[in-house]
């Protein structure tokens, strides 16, 4: 799969953190988008770099409003973000999936197999076509 190039709705379960970070410049956001914390602390969309962690999913609302999709010009914007436990999709997602990494590929992608990905989460149940995780606890 490719970055989200629009919202997508995601089921949440129990108790959500919600933060509002500042995030990366130069980016689009969309609601229902994976983010990480990169190397500067900001929320960005996933990359291969090093030392990244997961920040949790963007929920499509501003500290200045809402919008469906936000192109920060500057790191003075901040997003809400949910982290906890939430249903990503993953095709061919199985039983013998629950409590093996995955790797975060993209703002949308997972991947079982780490190659050049760095952000590992551990699957912690399935339904047919997705996988629970919790996005305060890396692998």
């Amino acid at each position: 799969m490719a970055a989200l190039t629009d919202a997508r709705y995601l089921e949440f379960v129990g108790h959500q953190d919600e933060i509002s970070p500042r995030v990366a410049s130069g980016a689009s956001y969309y609601k229902g988008a994976l983010l990480v914390y990169d190397a500067n602390g900001l929320a960005a969309q996933p990359s291969d770099a090093a030392g990244l962690y997961p920040a949790g999913i963007i929920t499509g609302q501003y500290e200045d409003g809402d919008r469906v999709d936000e192109k920060a010009a500057t790191t003075t914007v901040r997003a809400r973000i949910f982290r906890g436990k939430v249903w990503l999709p993953f095709a061919g997602a199985a039983q013998t999936d629950v409590g093996k990494k995955f790797y975060i590929a993209d703002d949308q992608t997972l991947t079982k197999t780490a190659g050049t990905k760095t952000v590992a989460i551990v699957a912690l149940d399935f339904k047919p076509g997705y996988l629970l995780f919790d996005l305060r606890v890396t692998a």
